[in-house]
């Protein structure tokens, strides 16, 4: 080995020997992290703000902490169950909370983990949350303000006004009293849910105010039982409700009542539709009676008129004819007269047999004919 081969192994080594010692007693801490230095497990600085940092090698170790914001959301196990309300509804409630750690130091002195911080903010949201519902009604859990609220289940602005005002009439006719905003059962189109009656003091957004600041006064607490008020290192950021809804018993009653009311409605709908189609039925059968009535007056107006016309005609033609159109027409009666097997008989002044006197008579028959006279032969049919 050349002496310049041996100088690099060595500048080689020694680098490596540098690197090692710098990373035993060198640490980075980032602008999303914190830190705290352990000596014989116990902490003995925290390390908040990004940067390089010295410890003591093989004495003192780094505990690496989150710094960004910790998001805990309630599951299925998490859930508040059967939580009362002042007025008496049973409800389930599902929370979630931000937090975050303000003094690594403490925190790992405390409860060590990350696992145990959020056990602990669970814990202490779920109590708050828990004792501050039961004092409130559930309209205040709901709703924030006291501004109109009113749905339409999907229907005509027309049905559900009705529908609204058989219900004001029916608590009337029961002897009720009605609700303090009654004047929005009258908004067309709209019904005004039970929840939106009642009065709103505080609202849903101040409720959570009051839980968030209750918790996190007991998170700040001290932790241990030495009167020492030193907390726990963390800090409660927010504190919300993600679902908010009633144990399964009232929520099928609730079911149930709004599908009766729908089933109200509809029926309400078809019988109305009903009287309108009777009303509208009676109606074309009264206008097509009435068509057909001037329809038949005018024909009868004008068939009054056309014989009318034909008299008048036959009475004109009566007068220019005079004794041809009598000809005529007794021609024309006899013509009818004489068909079939006709037997006539005639008297001596009928105008009929001076007719036939009067005619000519007959061209002499052959002599293999019988001798027949006109006035003998019979009528032929």
């Amino acid at each position: 080995m050349t002496p310049r081969q041996r100088l690099a192994l060595t500048l080689g080594i020694a680098l490596i020997f540098v690197a090692l010692a710098a990373r035993s007693v060198c640490y980075v801490v980032t602008e999303r992290e914190l830190a705290v230095l352990l000596q014989f497990g116990e902490p003995v600085a925290s390390r908040t703000k990004p940067g390089l940092y010295f410890k003591l090698p093989l004495v003192q170790e780094v505990l690496r902490l989150p710094k960004t914001l910790q998001i805990w959301h309630g599951d299925r196990q998490a859930k508040l169950v059967d939580v009362p309300t002042s007025d008496g509804k049973k409800i389930e409630v599902t929370l979630w909370a931000v937090w975050r750690i303000t003094d690594p130091a403490q925190f790992v002195r405390t409860l060590r983990t990350l696992e145990n911080g959020e056990s602990r903010v669970q814990a202490f949201v779920r109590s708050t949350a828990r004792d501050t519902i039961t004092t409130h009604n559930l309209a205040e859990l709901i709703r924030s303000t006291d501004r109109k609220m009113t749905y339409t289940l999907g229907l005509p602005p027309e049905v559900v006004a009705a529908a609204s005002r058989d219900a004001k009439e029916k608590a009337e006719a029961a002897g009720k009293p009605a609700p303090a905003d009654a004047d929005d059962l009258e908004v067309p189109g709209f019904l005004v849910p039970p929840e939106a009656r009642e009065p709103v003091a505080l609202g849903r957004l101040k409720i959570m105010e009051q839980i968030k600041e209750t918790a996190r006064r007991a998170l700040a607490a001290d932790g241990g039982s030495e009167g020492e008020s030193q907390g726990r290192g963390i800090e409660l950021v927010d504190v919300g409700i993600s679902r908010l809804e009633f144990v399964p018993q009232v929520r099928e009653a609730a079911f149930d009542r709004a599908i009766s009311l729908m089933e109200a409605i509809a029926a309400k709908a078809i019988a109305e539709g009903e009287q309108r189609k009777k009303e509208i039925i009676n109606k074309t059968e009264a206008e097509v009676q009435k068509i057909e009535g001037q329809g038949k007056q005018e024909a009868n107006v004008i068939r009054g008129k056309v014989d009318a016309e034909v008299i008048d005609d036959y009475a004109k033609a009566i007068r220019e004819s005079g004794d041809f159109y009598n000809f005529s027409r007794t021609l024309e009666a006899y013509k009818t007269a004489f068909t079939g097997n006709t037997r006539l008989i005639l008297t001596t002044d009928g105008e009929l047999l001076k007719m036939i006197k009067a005619l000519e008579p007959a061209k002499t028959p052959k002599a293999d004919s019988p001798s027949v006279t006109a006035a003998e032969a019979p009528a032929k049919p």
